[in-house]
């Protein structure tokens, strides 16, 4: 598990304007023990030309973006995580927002639940819901990487074995 995690590393990229609310996330992923590589960004044009001149092909990235962001070429958020999915292969994302910022009809319209991993409403507990959220991310996306490791090393194991009673035999 422990070199699953050194093999595939996370990025963790948050976009925020409350420097209060970023200073505070900041604390959270310092003092926690896993080890997350954060960047933090005020505005999410420049965490986009970060990600673009960044993007490589392995490791998991999470973006933490606030619900009223977008890119200056886009109209709304959902098309900004339509941008970032483009260019990054394994991106979950984590919605920020007031209370009362988003409607339900823009829920409905987008389809969030393929979008985004989570949407998360800033009061007192949200830095636990963030780091929550992402150990979740991080934890369904080893397990579906250890499932394809053990099939493929089942299937090792068959051939292997079909080889030798083919040997054994002739």
């Amino acid at each position: 598990m422990a070199s699953l995690r050194k093999i595939f590393k996370t990025s963790i990229f948050i976009a925020e304007d409350d420097p209060d609310f970023l200073r505070m996330l900041k604390q959270l992923f310092a003092r926690g023990i896993e080890n997350y590589k954060l960047s933090t960004f005020t505005s999410v044009d420049d965490m986009y030309k970060y990600v673009l001149r960044r993007s490589s092909g392995m490791g998991r990235t999470v973006l933490i973006l606030p619900i009223s962001a977008h890119l200056v070429e886009t109209n709304n958020v959902f098309d900004t995580i339509e941008a970032f999915r483009k260019e990054l292969r394994n991106v979950h994302v984590v919605l920020l927002n007031n209370p009362g910022e988003f409607e339900q009809k823009e829920l409905e319209r987008y389809h969030v639940e393929y979008l985004v991993d989570d949407i998360i409403t800033k009061n007192n507990f949200a830095r636990l819901r963030i780091q929550n959220a992402i150990r979740r991310i991080v934890s369904r996306d080893d397990f579906v990487i250890r499932r394809k490791l053990l099939y493929a090393s089942g299937a090792t194991a068959t051939f292997f074995f079909l080889i030798t009673l083919l040997l054994l035999f002739v």
